[in-house]
C-alpha cells in the first residue's frame, strides 16, 4: 500500500507513521518498507527499534533515497 501523509510541522506525521508501522509489523506476513531521506535513515531505524522492539523491527526495512 502506498499512502501520502501531508501536514504542517508539528502536526504529528512522524508519530502517526511510527504508530502505524508498529501496528502493521504485528499483523504483517511480509516485510514492511519505510522510505525516508538519506539524512533521516539512522534516526528512523533507531526510533522504530525503540518503539517496536527487536522482533517486530526485523519486519521493517528503512530505505533511503
Amino acid at each position: 500500500m502506498f499512502q501520502l501523509l501531508l501536514g504542517r510541522s508539528g502536526f504529528g506525521k512522524t508519530s502517526w507513521i511510527y504508530d502505524q508501522m508498529a501496528a502493521w509489523a504485528e499483523t504483517a506476513s511480509g516485510p514492511l518498507f519505510l522510505l525516508v531521506p538519506e539524512q533521516f535513515s539512522f534516526e528512523s531505524e533507531r526510533a522504530l527499534l525503540q518503539r517496536l522492539g527487536t522482533a517486530a523491527a526485523n519486519h521493517v526495512q528503512v530505505i533511503s533515497f
